[in-house]
């Protein structure tokens, strides 16, 4: 019972060090992609972290507004809120009617340039 042999005597299982490579490549190629989708996401995660607490702090402020006009003398307040500053910024003008006015509340966090949140509510007598 002799059986012939599968392979020739010289003749090698295995990888050739081309094919080596090229997976080598393949597998630099995705784990590079992927750690850039990582950091794109944690950098996104931070931008909608910075406006959701922009736009807490502003809805703060326009309900203080509305609920004590009086209650803000200045058109620019600096504010801390979790353990980071924040500038608010409150602009107001005039509607049709005499007695409403239009106020614009803008919430920029320290060190950007642009408002991380804008809101735009009523307030009346």
């Amino acid at each position: 019972m002799n059986r012939p042999a599968k392979f020739p005597k010289n003749h090698q299982a295995g990888f050739t060090l081309i094919e080596v490579m090229v997976a080598l490549a393949v597998v630099a190629v995705a784990l590079a992609a992927l750690s850039r989708a990582m950091g794109l996401t944690v950098n996104n995660q931070s931008l909608l972290e910075e406006r959701i607490v922009a736009t807490w702090i502003a809805q703060d402020e326009l309900v203080k507004l509305q609920v004590v006009p009086q209650s803000r003398a200045e058109e620019k307040q600096e504010i801390t809120v979790f353990n980071r500053n924040w500038t608010t910024e409150l602009t107001t003008e005039a509607t049709l009617i005499p007695s409403i006015k239009k106020a614009t509340m803008s919430v920029t966090a320290e060190g950007q340039d642009k408002p991380s949140a804008s809101l735009v509510t009523v307030i009346g007598p």
